[in-house]
């Protein structure tokens, strides 16, 4: 393997400010995590780590924030202020449900790229059972029209993320329509309903009682919207998905079991997590190699332990949320209809 490919510096950092969250979603446990706040990175350190990335990333460098809810982090708004002057792009991921007429105009003069909406329904009843939290459908809506509202120049974009799950999927095409006929809205993304967060890994959870009615039951159904989704990226509607994605996508949900990807899981070429404590890596599978609170970045990033780790990375033949979904790159897929 060439060594090269180890030194390509990152393009992407997913970072949980959080483990907190006023919801109890059915496809995320992270609210039952006995989180302990007193051992998040402080706001000056979190600081300090994006400071260390100067001249080390290109301009093009984006922070994923998530949670939990990243806007129960303390902060949140100047910490994406301080990134945004450092001239990195900032997608935040939120439930919505803290986004008042207050928070959406601090969170338009703060400089965010990108405000995500989590909305897994196009019906209030659906998206709230799945996020266990009644009302949560009609606060979504009210966020999308603060943020809309107080914005300038379509910044920050308003985007929608939803899982694909037997719950939604007769939804699916409605919430495309809707997206694509919104001015408000830049774009919609999906991602394929993979194990709860936070749950031991089970390679069979699909089969366990507890998860079983997330799972597509129709595999034939599920076949047919991901073709639809296809031919409506393709006809240029506004999905963020490589329309090669579906593909991905259908052939999962006929075989969970198959390994995604031909070639390797690339999560260590280009990207990398931060979890709440500080702890970098590049795969919740595998060890962390370093911490933002003690390791600058551009330092460790060629390390011969950083590179041990990338090479579990490469070997690994899981299909774990991110191989699923996250990180996808287009591939030639020759594979019967």
């Amino acid at each position: 393997m060439n060594n090269d490919r180890f030194l390509e510096k990152p393009r992407y950092c997913c970072w949980v400010l959080n483990y907190r969250c006023m919801f109890r979603c059915k496809t995320c446990y992270i609210w039952n995590i006995n989180d302990d706040k007193s051992k998040e990175t402080a706001l000056e350190q979190k600081k300090q780590f994006v400071r260390s990335l100067r001249g080390f990333v290109g301009p093009d460098f984006e922070f994923h924030l998530s949670g939990g809810e990243p806007l129960l982090t303390e902060g949140i708004i100047e910490l994406i202020d301080f990134i945004s002057s450092e001239g990195y792009k900032t997608n935040l991921v939120t439930n919505g449900f803290l986004v008042n007429d207050s928070m959406a105009r601090s969170i338009c003069a703060s400089g965010l790229e990108t405000i995500t909406f989590s909305l897994d329904g196009r019906n209030a009843s659906t998206h709230d059972f799945i996020r266990g939290i009644d009302g949560s459908y009609e606060k979504i809506m009210q966020a999308i029209g603060y943020i809309d509202k107080c914005r300038k120049d379509r910044k920050p974009a308003i985007s929608i993320l939803t899982i694909i799950m037997e719950r939604n999927h007769k939804e699916l095409l409605d919430l495309v329509e809707w997206v694509n006929n919104d001015e408000r809205l830049e774009m919609i993304s999906f991602q394929a309903i993979t194990q709860p967060f936070c749950e031991p890994m089970n390679s069979d959870w699909f089969f366990d009682k507890k998860n079983n009615f997330l799972w597509p039951q129709d595999p034939a159904k599920a076949v047919e919207i991901m073709n639809k989704l296809r031919e409506l990226k393709l006809k240029g509607y506004k999905i963020g998905n490589n329309p090669n994605h579906f593909i991905h996508f259908r052939e999962y949900f006929k075989n969970p079991h198959q390994f995604l990807k031909k070639i390797k899981c690339n999560l260590g070429d280009y990207e990398f997590h931060v979890d709440p404590y500080g702890k970098a890596f590049f795969c919740c599978l595998t060890e962390p190699f370093g911490n933002i609170n003690s390791d600058a970045i551009p330092q460790i990033w060629g390390g011969v332990s950083t590179q041990k780790i990338r090479k579990d990375v490469y070997n690994c033949k899981n299909n774990c949320h991110i191989m699923v979904n996250c990180f996808y790159e287009d591939e030639t897929i020759v594979r019967d209809k």
